[in-house]
């Protein structure tokens, strides 16, 4: 009976605003590409992650990330307050249920910067989420991206590496698949991709009867 109410809730949620998953392999270039996406598209809300990862240079608190300890994500966990989360190279990334339930009912478009795993989990809460996949170049490229960042030793950028191999082989799983080798190229095509989604019949409830008695 949960379930179903769940579902319920859930089918009238995405008649309102639109979800979209973004993800791919640590150091494919999920947050500059929707800060990126963020300029072409000012109505599109960015939701916030939570991690147990430190900060790196020039992130703020409560705007690319909610930074918690382990216990105080833990205590998130047990509160029901993620609605999906992942353990990714020892730390914790989670998504914060309440603001999206907001922003989505409240007729706003909502992207989220999430893990693989985060996206397959919140494919089965929002069935009408818009899942893309971004790609690199090539394994040798994102190795380079990796080691550009200088925020990691190379034994973690090693682990990511096997990491992405593992996630790359789940990109058929998304809906779309962008190779991210230009930003400019990418931004639009998930532009497209936004706007097409847009016009879809399950987004437009009532359209049709409406213009009928018109």
């Amino acid at each position: 009976m949960a379930d179903e109410q769940r579902t319920t809730v859930i089918d009238e949620r995405t008649h309102y605003g639109m979800l979209i998953c973004v993800s791919g392999p640590s150091g494919v270039g999920k947050g500059t590409v929707i800060d990126a996406l963020k300029m072409l598209e000012p109505k599109l809300i960015h939701s916030i992650s939570v991690t147990t990862r430190q900060p790196r240079k020039g992130e703020v608190d409560g705007v690319h990330y909610y930074f918690k300890t382990k216990q105080e994500f833990e205590e998130m966990l047990s509160a029901g307050m993620i609605l999906e989360h992942d353990v990714y190279v020892d730390n914790y990334y989670g998504t914060p249920a309440a603001p999206i339930e907001r922003q989505l009912k409240e007729g706003y478009d909502v992207i989220m910067d999430v893990t693989v795993p985060g996206s397959l989990a919140t494919m089965d809460y929002f069935s009408e989420a818009v899942t893309i996949f971004l790609l690199p170049p090539s394994l040798s490229e994102l190795r380079g991206r990796l080691k550009h960042r200088g925020t990691e030793t190379d034994q973690v950028i090693d682990s990511r590496l096997l990491k992405a191999v593992d996630e790359i082989e789940m990109a058929p799983r998304f809906q779309y698949n962008v190779v991210n080798d230009n930003l400019a190229q990418t931004c639009d095509a998930i532009s497209k991709i936004i706007a097409a989604e847009r016009f879809k019949s399950i987004r437009q409830p009532g359209i049709a009867e409406e213009i009928l008695r018109s």
